[in-house]
């Protein structure tokens, strides 16, 4: 089990009082599983990817990762665990316009402290691995928007994540680049037992997901229910 939550709740104070988002939920997510996360805007998916990914806290609740209590790590602790377990991508791609795509894949591991041989090398691995062998000198604004989640998606494996998170990924794709990016991250999972929490509002996902579950009032229900 790499991600394993219970009993989170987390509430944010609006202009009309407190505004419950997270209300005991529980959820635990499998290695090389797609947990595609459902739901309409607003109820809280992004708050829960965020919690799970440990950029936030709940009010109450127990979160582990790789079996390790995130509430009994310092700082230090939390952020290398951070860097070595997940990967994120999010619905925009935040790629560094001014560099090309193999530069922006190799940022995670240069920042990580690989050589810049090591960290070249390892980028291109990834997007050829992800489609783009001959988009490897292009920058941003040469690339379309599924090419750009594709480099997007490579980024977040540079450092080998045991677990992606993502965040509304084909949120501003066109469809046949959606139907694209979910293949790849299925493929991932199969291949190279990747892990892949997803949170999106297009339930089209659901077929290329091992388990989907919605998020309502607080709490997630599985499709079925």
């Amino acid at each position: 089990m790499v991600i394993e939550a219970r009993g989170l709740t987390k509430s944010f104070q609006g202009s009309k009082g407190k505004i419950q988002v997270l209300n005991g939920l529980d959820v635990s997510v499998d290695r090389g599983e797609v947990l595609s996360i459902i739901g309409a805007s607003g109820v809280g998916k992004s708050t829960l990817l965020q919690i799970l990914g440990s950029l936030d806290e709940p009010d109450a609740g127990t979160l582990k990762i790789q079996g390790q209590s995130v509430d009994s790590l310092g700082p230090r602790e939390l952020n290398r665990l951070r860097n070595r377990v997940i990967g994120f991508v999010f619905q925009f791609h935040f790629l560094l316009p001014e560099f090309t795509a193999i530069e922006n894949v190799m940022m995670p591991g240069l920042i990580g402290g690989r050589s810049w041989k090591g960290s070249q090398e390892h980028a291109e691995q990834l997007l050829v691995r992800v489609g783009l062998t001959e988009r490897l000198y292009h920058k941003p604004n040469e690339l379309s928007g599924g090419e750009q989640q594709r480099v997007a998606v490579a980024r977040a494996l540079a450092n080998d994540p045991e677990v992606v998170l993502a965040d509304e990924p084909t949120g501003n794709l066109d469809d046949e680049s959606s139907e694209g990016l979910h293949d790849l991250m299925r493929g991932l999972a199969q291949e190279e037992e990747k892990t892949f929490v997803v949170v999106t509002h297009k339930k089209d996902f659901a077929r290329h997901a091992n388990r989907v579950v919605i998020l309502e009032n607080g709490l997630l229900h599985s499709l079925e229910e």
